[in-house]
């Protein structure tokens, strides 16, 4: 088939044109892929300068939270020391600011009894001590309960009075805890779960426990006076 001029030059300017049309059409869509980046980029920024500033927000907040924590501690913990040498002044505790501010009131014998299966009871002999403490009748039951695990978290002051371990129960859970029950428990004075009193008359909380021994000497500046 042999084309005219007319015809040939049609088909070169077709050609051309959709030449023209696809070179355009693939200009533009490399424009809009670098615009739609461009713009992707710019919201991550946005996003990114965002979420930092929120971070920055809430570390600040934070920090500003820790130091109110930390000045309260410190404010309590003040507190709480000025409470304990004020103790120990009105008991004629010394040293004022050394002494734990605990002294021994009593401690009794005294026969316990407890239930060994549905139907059967036995009794055994454990001891029962009361332990006046440096926290008056101002503090609340929480605010006393709290001050007063310093006797079992601090080995130290129960130790004086010759009490070597503890148990947070009572004696059946003792009994029955397979961990504690063997032979060499029977060596060691264990302190059982205590309770608290409220001496209004001596004007101070109480710490009252029972032990699987008697305690050893009390020192002299752990004496009720």
């Amino acid at each position: 088939m042999i084309l005219t001029r007319e015809e040939y030059e049609k088909i070169v300017r077709q050609k051309t044109n959709a030449e023209t049309e696809a070179t355009a059409a693939k200009s533009n869509a490399a424009a809009a892929i670098e615009q739609a980046d461009r713009d992707a980029q710019r919201k991550i920024r946005e996003a990114a300068e965002e979420m930092q500033k929120e971070k920055d927000r809430l570390c600040q907040e934070l920090s500003e939270a820790e130091s109110k924590i930390k000045y309260w501690q410190g404010l309590n913990e003040n507190l709480l020391r000025i409470s304990k040498e004020r103790a120990n002044a009105d008991r004629k505790l010394k040293p004022k600011k050394e002494h734990t501010g605990y002294i021994v009131v009593s401690s009794t014998e005294k026969e316990y009894r407890y239930k060994v299966d549905r139907r059967h009871w036995e009794t055994v002999i454990l001891w029962e001590t009361v332990l006046q403490t440096p926290y008056p009748i101002d503090f609340t039951e929480e605010q006393a309960r709290e001050e007063t695990k310093e006797l079992v978290e601090n080995d130290r002051l129960v130790a004086r009075i010759g009490i070597n371990m503890y148990y947070d129960g009572d004696y059946e859970g003792l009994l029955g805890n397979s961990k504690w029950n063997d032979p060499q428990s029977e060596e060691h004075n264990i302190m059982f779960k205590g309770r608290l009193r409220a001496n209004y008359r001596a004007g101070y909380w109480e710490v009252i426990f029972s032990h699987t021994k008697p305690l050893g000497i009390v020192p002299a500046d752990m004496r009720a006076r």
